[in-house]
């Protein structure tokens, strides 16, 4: 038993020590080969199709009508407070064995 104890403390140690390092790690310097941020040079023409996609999309969401209000069936239910009735049911008291 002391055994399993001694592991799980030596296990969350390295964790603790672990972990910070590799977030530390992600926020780094990028590793050679990989440019995230980078934006590689767009051709006139790529540029033109991705303005007309832009429009289009655009156009698009334009088009869809208003949402209508919502259908909640227990709306009113929530909207009231449960203090207000005074009324209790029928099975207020009574126990269900």
């Amino acid at each position: 038993m002391k055994r399993q104890d001694f592991f799980a403390a030596c296990l969350a140690a390295a964790a603790m020590i672990a972990l910070p390092g590799a977030s530390a790690m992600a926020q780094g310097m990028p590793t050679p080969g990989f440019q995230f941020g980078a934006a590689k040079p767009v051709s006139p023409e790529e540029k033109a199709r991705a303005e007309a996609l832009e429009k289009a999309a655009r156009d698009a969401q334009s088009t869809v009508p208003a949402q209508k209000a919502s259908n909640d069936p227990w709306a009113n239910v929530r909207a009231s407070d449960s203090g207000a009735s005074g009324k209790k049911s029928k099975n207020a008291g009574k126990s269900v064995h």
